[in-house]
């Protein structure tokens, strides 16, 4: 073999020698760079962890109470605000917050640098359901303090799982009666769907389970000739009848 040959060899050695070492350098050099960078990654995950870090200086908790208590949601929330602004649990907050009867809806949210603020909106009651529960107009049923029912409230009584429906028929009826210059002191349904309804005038009005819709179309049309009775003040309507009713009258005076 020539000594040209084996110069070339040589040569072409030396030059993989070299690319092979460049190739090493530059995977040092990056795995160095992901090394740093992950160290600072976690560095700064465990610096804003810190509760010293950007900590919240200013809970701020807004809404229109009327019977909630603002010391008591105060304190209900208090212990949930843990750790600093990136860190504290805002669901967590809001949980509690919803624990106290008298909170329908929260909002919680961060405001830069160090504030938290709350939306708290309360319960509405729109009703008493059953004996010392409260309804809401979305038929949500809650339970307060006894002594916060105020007893001038409408009373609605049924399965809980049908509180929504219990609601929306009281608020149809509601329309329909205040036409009449009739007012629902009570709107019940028992466990087989049935209705029964006590109205503020003293009257009872007995609907059954089965084309609720139609019989209350009936009585309305009916009513204004019953309330022409002078001499007998009407007691009840039963109007469980498929092709009439049965009015129970009682003395005028």
């Amino acid at each position: 073999m020539s000594a040209n040959g084996r110069t070339k060899r040589t040569d072409t050695a030396a030059v993989q020698n070299r690319l092979n070492w460049r190739l090493v350098t530059r995977w040092l050099s990056l795995t160095s760079v992901l090394m740093l960078l992950g160290g600072a990654a976690a560095w700064g995950v465990v610096t804003l962890r810190d509760p010293a870090v950007l900590p919240l200086k200013i809970v701020r908790i807004d809404g229109d109470f009327k019977n909630l208590d603002r010391r008591t949601l105060e304190q209900a929330v208090s212990q949930a605000i843990v750790g600093n602004f990136f860190t504290v649990d805002l669901d967590r907050i809001r949980a509690e917050a919803l624990k106290l009867a008298w909170v329908d809806q929260v909002t919680v949210r961060r405001i830069w640098p160090g504030t938290l603020n709350m939306w708290v909106e309360e319960q509405k009651p729109l009703a008493r359901w059953g004996g010392n529960q409260l309804v809401n107009d979305r038929g949500g049923v809650f339970t307060p303090d006894v002594e916060s029912i105020k007893k001038d409230l409408p009373w609605l009584e049924g399965p809980t799982e049908h509180a929504v429906e219990v609601v929306s028929q009281f608020k149809q009826l509601g329309d329909r009666f205040t036409a009449l210059g009739l007012v629902i002191a009570k709107l019940a349904m028992d466990g087989r769907g049935a209705w029964t309804i006590d109205l503020v005038q003293g009257i009872e009005l007995k609907l059954g389970n089965k084309n609720t819709a139609g019989r209350i179309e009936r009585f309305v049309q009916l009513y204004p000739r019953l309330e022409q009775n002078e001499k007998h003040k009407i007691k009840r309507v039963d109007m469980r009848y498929a092709n009439g009713v049965a009015v129970l009258w009682g003395d005028a005076s």
